[in-house]
């Protein structure tokens, strides 16, 4: 692993902002009948720390997208949906918002579905120019970097680091 990372944020902020936002979803959701999808495989790490702040019942499920490889983005693949989600209320997590394609492909594919609700939330919104939509939930907002760790990947190198970095 031979680049040079510079930090950018530190776990201990990070699982203070996450445990924040499952506050949030504690109370909105309270009511039961969510899910929760996690876009794979960048969101596990975010979804397995919102997941010990969580109160509410809640059903997980997991959609592989990709659309990066290397420091390179490419035409979006997922799987299609496969779980009942009529009439649900949904929460998208992704791991970082960039653009918003990948969102909104997602969100396009449960839309044939109809769910009651469709929320999204991201553990980082990039300060793009491009942006194409922007996620209703972010927990840091971030400048025009590729970054690593707590999920985030480069050639699928870095993704368990606890911290996010600047990859240089």
């Amino acid at each position: 692993m031979n680049h040079d990372l510079t930090l950018m944020i530190d776990n201990n902020l990070i699982q203070s902002r996450v445990s924040k936002f499952g506050n949030q979803l504690n109370q909105k959701y309270s009511s039961g009948n969510l899910i929760i999808i996690c876009i794979l495989k960048g969101a596990v790490p975010f979804l397995k720390d919102l997941a010990n702040s969580l109160k509410i019942d809640y059903d997980i499920q997991y959609l592989d997208v990709k659309s990066y490889k290397g420091t390179k983005r490419e035409k979006i693949t997922s799987d299609e949906i496969k779980f009942n989600c009529e009439n649900k209320d949904i929460l998208i997590i992704d791991d970082i918002c960039d653009t918003g394609n990948t969102l909104i492909h997602v969100i396009n594919l449960l839309n044939k579905h109809n769910p009651k609700e469709i929320n999204t939330a991201v553990l980082l919104n990039k300060k793009i120019k491009s942006k194409e939509y922007k996620a209703n939930t972010s927990l840091f907002d971030i400048s025009d970097e590729f970054v690593v760790g707590y999920g985030l990947d480069y050639n699928n190198k870095y993704r368990f680091l606890n911290n996010i970095y600047i990859l240089n």
